[in-house]
């Protein structure tokens, strides 16, 4: 009998259009295909023509979907495709905790690789380096997020990284409010930091910017709502270039 297993399956981020060849053939293999937005991922199949059983998979449910994704794989030997609402499952949504299980049981976990909202932020920003660090959503409190990156400093500086994370669009200008007031704080460091910020990335209205928070606040306007959308975050944070930074370089 066919082993079963568990297909962890990366789907478009806003276009359709960017599903991969090999996800469509994949869906074809699974009994069934659990996701954490049945409501998306059925557009989304159904835009394909495909005809699979969809089911929820989010973290209210978790413990008791987890047991019967995983009796189905192995008692019943079924194939079954994780889905994340959009993009890549296991990154900051429930998919990690069913993959850490399947791992303990011995299932066999396959990736089909597609869009990411990471990746596709990265690509589009002028980087300090070739490096980044994923932080998953932000904290929420003032506090808590400053730590995020003043703990981080020594990486984003020396070791030129980048900090990437999402943010929901009923905080985004109270997270450029809290980035504003930090770059203020780091200019007298002579550092100068500058945002990314992706808004609905390959959707109709999508927007790229690469400036300081205070730009990006004083941009809003009928055709950049900062309340409207998803958006993903990117964080470069340069020594700023002048005679006293040379000297310290060459030191």
């Amino acid at each position: 009998m066919t082993q079963g297993k568990l297909y962890v399956i990366g789907t478009p981020i806003g276009n359709l259009k960017d599903l991969t060849h090999r996800a469509v053939e994949i869906f074809q293999e699974c009994e069934y295909i659990v996701s954490e937005n049945p409501s998306t991922s059925g557009k989304l199949l159904a835009a394909y023509g495909i005809k699979r059983p969809l089911r929820w998979y989010r973290e209210s449910n978790h413990v008791s979907m987890a047991k019967i994704i995983l009796d189905d794989i192995l008692l019943r030997h079924q194939t079954v495709g994780l889905l994340s609402e959009a993009g890549t499952p296991g990154v900051s949504d429930p998919g990690a905790k069913l993959l850490q299980l399947a791992y303990q049981k011995n299932i066999p976990v396959i990736p089909i690789p597609g869009a990411s909202a990471v990746t596709t932020a990265v690509s589009a920003f002028p980087l300090a380096g070739t490096k980044f660090l994923f932080w998953g959503f932000a904290p929420r409190k003032e506090g808590e997020f400053r730590r995020m990156i003043t703990d981080n400093l020594p990486l984003l500086v020396k070791e030129k990284m980048a900090l990437v994370y999402f943010e929901s669009p009923f905080r985004l200008k109270k997270t450029l409010g809290y980035l504003s007031t930090l770059a203020q704080e780091l200019s007298e460091q002579q550092l100068d930091l500058v945002v990314g910020l992706g808004k609905e990335m390959t959707k109709l209205y999508e927007q790229y910017h690469f400036a300081s928070p205070n730009e990006l606040l004083s941009r809003e306007s009928h055709d950049f709502k900062l309340d409207k959308g998803e958006s993903t975050l990117v964080i470069v944070i340069k020594k700023r270039h002048n005679e006293s930074n040379a000297q310290l370089e060459s030191d």
